[in-house]
């Protein structure tokens, strides 16, 4: 009788830990829903930074984001060695979240540039999103 009601036991715990996974599997969570917050414009997937630059909130209505990459004109970013998956700054770009909202902040673009892209892939788990940035100089 001892070793059935160890074996019972043994299923009991097997059958609670699966049970206590969440319902939904990997790769299966909800697309993350953003409010545009200062409307910035998007053609073509890709958001219109004004040559003066300027800062442009996201607020995700669904998840808490963080950082998960960074990519600046095809050049991936270290944006771990702050410590901080939160915030990402450059000389002239910056990224900061703060609980639901993402702040994109760019400088005005320089006289010499004629333009620069940036990538910013945001997590909350097992799921992630991309928005990527175009900053040109006017002709």
């Amino acid at each position: 009788m001892n070793h059935l009601f160890k074996i019972s036991i043994l299923l009991i715990v097997v059958l609670v830990s699966f049970s206590s996974c969440g319902d939904e599997p990997d790769g299966k969570w909800d697309k993350m829903k953003w409010n545009n917050v200062d409307n910035l414009a998007k053609v073509n997937n890709i958001y219109v930074i004004p040559e003066e630059g300027g800062t442009f909130t996201f607020e995700c209505k669904n998840y808490k984001p963080w950082l998960s990459d960074v990519i600046i004109n095809t050049e991936h970013q270290d944006i771990y060695s702050s410590g901080s998956r939160k915030d990402y700054k450059n000389d002239w770009f910056e990224v900061k979240i703060t609980d639901k909202k993402v702040m994109f902040t760019f400088d005005e673009i320089e006289e010499s540039m004629t333009g620069r892209t940036v990538e910013v892939v945001v997590t909350a788990g097992d799921i992630f999103d991309t928005f990527v940035f175009q900053q040109q100089k006017l002709q």
